[in-house]
């Protein structure tokens, strides 16, 4: 039994010291500068996946951007196709009222939006 214990003490260990080996490594990769990839990191330069800051490298950071953005366009198009058949959708889920639903519907929207604009910004409404 204490050899077992033993056993998973120094494997935590061992776990435990390469993965702070790996963070300063990456921590260096980081903070060196890398000619690959100049301007990355800029707000305009793209957004990584969650998670993704903390373990890439500039130059990988610089190919995922790369990649976000021969996506871009066909996102897009997608974005709009959406956006194109949640309208229809909404119209004909619209047309099944009538125009005194369609009055109430519009009032209630109305006081929604007044409200929205009435909070103070970052409110979270459930103090």
């Amino acid at each position: 039994m204490k050899s077992m214990i033993r056993v998973l003490v120094v494997a935590v260990l061992t776990v435990g010291i390469g993965s702070a080996a790996w963070l300063a490594n990456t921590i260096a990769q980081e903070a060196a500068p890398d000619a690959a990839a100049p301007g990355v990191g800029d707000d305009e330069a793209g957004r990584l996946p969650p998670g993704y800051t903390v373990v890439v490298t500039k130059s990988q950071r610089a190919k995922i951007y790369a990649i976000q953005d021969s996506y871009q366009k066909q996102l897009d198009d997608l974005k709009k196709q959406i956006s194109a058949i949640e309208g229809k959708r909404d119209k004909e889920i619209e047309g099944l009222l009538d125009d005194e639903q369609k009055k109430i519907i519009e009032y209630v929207l109305k006081l929604r939006e007044r409200e929205r604009k009435a909070e103070p910004t970052g409110a979270t409404g459930n103090n």
